[in-house]
């Protein structure tokens, strides 16, 4: 048992040496070609077009900011900037590129929204994230059924608010006559009350009813869009580490397998294999 132990130990330090003695082999292979690979991307990095991010926080919940990537406010996005030229009239194409430029997120615990447009230029960025804000904003407005509801109650309140401004004023001629013992002035008084709370009721009502068929302005904005002063990518640095690493790992696999290969070719049986997988993948013949 413990020759077993021995020889499995001694096959396990001959082992760890052939990899030392194959690193030692090809170093120079497996240190200067992550390097090069790195700069090579650093280089390459000064030709991909940058990223430059606009950002806007505005006063939305999650069901008005899902607008954004919908038809209605993307169309007049594409028709404005050009982009059917870019995807050969395709419609689908272009709102799926817009939708990848635009890009909307409620943070659920300030309840805020942040809407982010990306360009290859920062005033471009900025000028995509106004126009979807514009764009957006009008989508937001009652269209149809619902602005025909939205008036009509308007014109509803407005009538009751005159027919009560009537009731009231007939009210303070009553209680103009009435002396401070006339046993229905309560009741008067109670009715007055009643009536004046629902005029300013129907009033603020109305305030708030008007401001949806408006456009919402600047008290929508906590942010608006933002010029960018720094591009987001390309990240040299990180595109850098990433060539450094993956070559690296590329170039650690060849190695081992060159080693094996070599070594298969020397052994006999292993050569034998070798030679009969070349004739089947043809390789070996003439």
């Amino acid at each position: 048992m413990t020759e077993q132990s021995i020889q499995t130990y001694e096959d396990d330090e001959i082992s760890l040496l052939d990899i030392l003695v194959t690193l030692a082999e090809s170093w120079k292979l497996l240190v200067f070609g992550p390097l090069i690979a790195g700069v090579l991307a650093g280089a390459l990095s000064f030709l991909w077009p940058k990223t430059y991010e606009s950002v806007a926080i505005v006063r939305m919940s999650e069901a008005e900011l899902a607008l954004l990537n919908t038809a209605p406010v993307q169309d007049p996005l594409i028709e404005k900037f050009g982009l059917l030229l870019q995807f050969d009239g395709v419609q689908d194409d272009a709102r799926q590129y817009l939708a990848k430029k635009l890009v909307g997120k409620v943070d659920k615990k300030t309840g805020l929204a942040t809407i982010t447009a990306s360009a290859n230029e920062p005033e471009k960025a900025q000028e995509l994230g106004k126009a979807a804000m514009e764009a957006l904003l009008t989508e937001l407005l009652p269209k149809g059924k619902n602005k025909d509801q939205v008036e009509q109650q308007i014109l509803s309140n407005e009538r009751i608010i005159a027919s009560s401004t009537d009731a009231i004023e007939q009210l303070q001629k009553q209680i103009g006559k009435a002396g401070q013992s006339d046993a229905g002035l309560e009741v008067v008084m109670k009715h007055y009350a009643t009536l004046s709370a629902e005029v300013t009721n129907k009033q603020l009502q109305n305030i708030e009813l008007k401001k949806s068929l408006v456009v919402r302005g600047d008290e929508v904005y906590v942010q608006q869009a933002s010029l960018p002063q720094r591009k987001v990518s390309p990240k040299r640095s990180m595109i850098v580490l990433l060539a450094l690493l993956a070559s690296g790992f590329a170039l650690l696999l060849f190695v081992f397998i060159r080693k094996a290969w070599r070594n298969a070719l020397q052994d006999a049986e292993s050569a034998s294999k070798m030679a009969r997988i070349k004739s089947l993948l043809g390789f070996g013949q003439a």
